[in-house]
């Protein structure tokens, strides 16, 4: 059988398929001399195919070629770069690819190749490939299939790849639509790719613009996605609300309790089969809620859902569980060491903890818990710190009832018998003056300390209030706990709080001076935001200060101008500023409020050019 005989068959063949849809209408010729294509299929609404039902016109490429053997449901065959070009700048073609056996019966292929789709074969080759291997699927026998695969390649003209496309427009999409020429079954997760599946991307605007994507779409059904429920599941006093389910595939439900434990439920038939997932999470609180909840999994073979048993089924390993015992025992130490240390565990990280401070962790829960005096030949009595990875408490250790024994003191415990400290400039006791434990604290190491005991922080200045220096102290607190706040976001709260309530507490003593109510404003700045009648009251100091009948008079309308986010009033008064004055102000908390400068303007550390009444160098 010759080359012609084989390609008139393969016409003949696709033409004949094409004729018996009624809303199709062939015109396909065996030796059509155009460039790329032999020739197009007319559609259209209505059986009649009038002219008023016509829809538009899809272009046809039929390839015939001689074939023997059993011919299989999807093929490849090769298509030059030149040729894929071409269609695609003709707006996607129909491709045809015939079978013929020596006997003259065909088997019939089609590609569907859209614009995008042949995109995505020309970039998936290299550069300098001639030809590329597209996939082929069987051309279907019956009408109304056949009218589906044309009526999408007709959707699919309307692609343009020259025209690239913004993805800022997913930000005002309404809709996606999804047009494909066989059913999809979306009650499972679906994968769209050109080279497998024939569909069409639409997406349309909040304005009503509609717009072709390309590219490859994943779509998965809801419970498919992970989503919060109603359920609660416990097991060893452990109960985790509202976990979260998601299906993985049509027989396996994962259900994550926690960053730490996953349960995984599989059907076989009637019989369920559960895995649980445990990962060590270095979170304290969640580590120890994690184990808990497994220990007690595996003695009593179940969980509780919603507060009714159910058995899980599952041989326990006794090794494993005894393990886990070992280690939920330990966890139970530290918490017991850092609920007498008012440690907030929830900010403890286990992976960062070195060994040596493991080690320190026992003996101070033996010090601490036990009541154990610690044997060291070589103490002495010192203040120091024991680091938790980022973090650290801070201890005193004294003498012991017994020789080199040593006992350990929380010095932030108000009922600890050092709670207050005696300072003295020099070695005349007669100057010396008493302290809380706050004031002993280096600024550097006050943001990491955990056993601060915060919310008691009153009483430890309460007792001394009378004291000459107490309020001068205090101040001084407010002011390193608002720089605490500034430099640990984990802890911000809990510092601004502290230092909002001592505060306070020193204008009860004190009284509104223009200090106390700057470090009441810039506290507030940073927690709720200042207020019309804040900025107001800010505004009338401001103005006051600037008669410079106060006390500082120029660090307070400095202040009041940052705390206003004025800008530019900040610059001049900088450059007004006298350097040992600046030098202090840039230790304070206010400073770290200071605008940056606006566009154009000056820097505000460039304060030496400032002074010279210079621009920013």
């Amino acid at each position: 059988m010759s080359t012609v005989d084989v390609e008139a068959l393969a016409v003949a063949k696709i033409q004949a398929m094409i004729a018996r849809c009624p809303h199709l209408k062939p015109f396909i010729t065996s030796n059509d001399k155009t460039p790329f294509t032999d020739g197009h299929i007319d559609v259209y609404s209505g059986l009649g195919q009038k002219k008023t039902d016509w829809l538009g016109r899809v272009s046809v490429q039929v390839k015939g070629r001689s074939h023997s053997g059993k011919q299989s449901a999807q093929i490849s065959f090769s298509i030059s770069r030149i040729d894929l070009l071409g269609f695609q700048r003709d707006s996607g073609v129909l491709y045809s690819y015939v079978a013929v056996d020596k006997r003259g019966r065909c088997t019939p292929y089609y590609a569907l190749l859209s614009p995008f789709t042949i995109e995505h074969f020309l970039n998936s080759a290299p550069a300098a490939q001639g030809s590329i291997s597209v996939a082929l699927k069987r051309f279907p026998y019956q009408p109304v299939e056949i009218e589906r695969i044309v009526a999408l390649a007709l959707k699919t003209r309307d692609q343009r790849t020259s025209l690239g496309f913004d993805s800022d427009v997913f930000q005002k999409m309404k809709s996606l639509t999804v047009h494909s020429a066989i059913d999809l079954n979306l009650s499972a997760p679906l994968r769209l790719t050109p080279d497998e599946l024939d569909y069409a991307l639409e997406l349309t605007t909040d304005g009503g613009l509609t717009l072709p994507l390309g590219g490859e779409l994943h779509i998965y059904p809801q419970t498919y996605m992970e989503q919060s429920t109603d359920i609660a599941i416990g097991a060893g006093g452990v109960t985790y609300e509202r976990v979260s389910t998601r299906r993985v595939d049509a027989e396996t439900v994962e259900v994550r309790l926690g960053p730490a434990v996953t349960l995984t439920m599989r059907e076989k038939g009637t019989q369920r089969i559960w895995n649980v997932s445990y990962t060590a999470p270095g979170n304290f609180v969640e580590r120890l809620r994690a184990t808990r909840f497994l220990v007690g999994l595996i003695e009593k073979q179940g969980v509780e859902i919603n507060g009714a048993a159910r058995p899980l089924g599952g041989a326990t390993v006794a090794g494993y569980l005894d393990e886990l015992r070992g280690h939920l025992s330990t966890l139970e130490e530290l918490e017991e060491l850092f609920d007498h240390l008012s440690v907030n565990s929830a900010l403890v990280d286990l992976e960062e903890i070195s060994a040596n401070a493991f080690n320190w962790l026992k003996a101070l829960y033996r010090a601490f818990v036990g009541g154990e005096e610690l044997r060291n030949e070589s103490g002495d009595t010192a203040r120091g710190l024991v680091h938790l990875g980022r973090w650290a408490v801070m201890l005193m250790t004294v003498p012991g009832s017994e020789p080199d024994t040593w006992r350990y003191i929380d010095p932030f415990d108000p009922a600890a018998p050092h709670m207050f400290r005696w300072s003295a400039e020099d070695d005349d006791g007669t100057s010396a003056f008493p302290v809380t434990a706050y004031d002993i604290v280096e600024q550097e190491h006050l943001p990491t300390i955990l056993n601060l005991r915060l919310d008691r922080i009153l009483d430890a200045y309460e007792p001394i209030a009378d004291s000459d220096r107490t309020m001068g102290l205090a101040n001084r607190c407010v002011l390193a706990l608002v720089l605490a706040a500034d430099s640990t976001d984990e802890r911000k709260e809990e510092f601004l709080r502290a230092g909002g309530e001592l505060n306070e507490w020193i204008i009860e003593h004190e009284g509104e001076t223009p200090v106390h109510l700057i470090n009441r404003w810039q506290i507030i700045h940073r927690t709720t935001g200042l207020s019309p009648e804040h900025l107001n009251a800010i505004r009338t100091m401001k103005r006051q200060a600037g008669r410079r009948s106060a006390a500082m008079a120029e660090e307070i309308e400095l202040s009041c101008a940052i705390l206003l986010d004025d800008a530019e009033e900040v610059d001049y008064l900088l450059g007004e500023l006298a350097e040992d004055k600046l030098a202090t102000i840039r230790t304070w908390p206010i400073w770290n409020l200071r605008l940056q400068p606006r566009s154009g303007g000056v820097e505000v550390d460039d304060e030496q050019n400032l002074r010279r009444g210079q621009g920013p160098a």
